[in-house]
């Protein structure tokens, strides 16, 4: 018992010492510190999770373009598409698409990182008894696509 206790120790100082951390966040590169939001196409709940995300990716915000790399992001949804509907269960699947498009200008106006555009999307299961819904499942799922498209994004950065 003894020996496993020291052996699960060690093993743990090992782990954590070799700079090893089990975390599901991308690092940005340093050459891209300190970064700047450009705001211009992003409303302010986009822009909070932005922000929140990249911190959390170990990227130095500035409050200022100057001195500073600007990300130019820019989230858009794309048209719903019916994938099926079934009127014998009063289901309706439909996908849901985004497109992030995203570069990276230094200071002096030099492209870093050309416009890189991701795209992802979802089906949701829609209740036809039930529209009233329909909006509020359509918004989560759109959340959930925004926030994988940017750690998308920020796994892109940290190359």
């Amino acid at each position: 018992m003894r020996n496993q206790l020291i052996l699960a120790l060690l093993i743990t100082l090992f782990v954590s010492g070799c700079g090893f951390h089990l975390r599901g966040d991308s690092q940005i590169a340093a050459r891209l510190n300190p970064l700047y939001v450009v705001e211009d196409q992003l409303d302010s709940t986009q822009l909070t999770l932005i922000r929140k995300q990249l911190i959390r990716s170990g990227a130095e915000l500035a409050q200022t373009e100057i001195r500073s790399n600007r990300l130019l992001i820019k989230l858009t949804s794309l048209k719903d598409s019916q994938i099926t509907r079934s009127s014998l269960t009063d289901v309706e699947i439909v996908r849901l698409s985004m497109s992030l498009m995203y570069s990276v200008m230094s200071d002096s106006g030099e492209l870093l990182i050309d416009q890189q555009e991701l795209v992802d999307s979802v089906e949701v299961e829609l209740d036809t008894a039930n529209v009233l819904s329909h909006e509020q499942v359509k918004n989560r799922a759109r959340k959930g696509l925004q926030s994988r498209l940017i750690q998308s994004m920020i796994s892109q950065l940290g190359r």
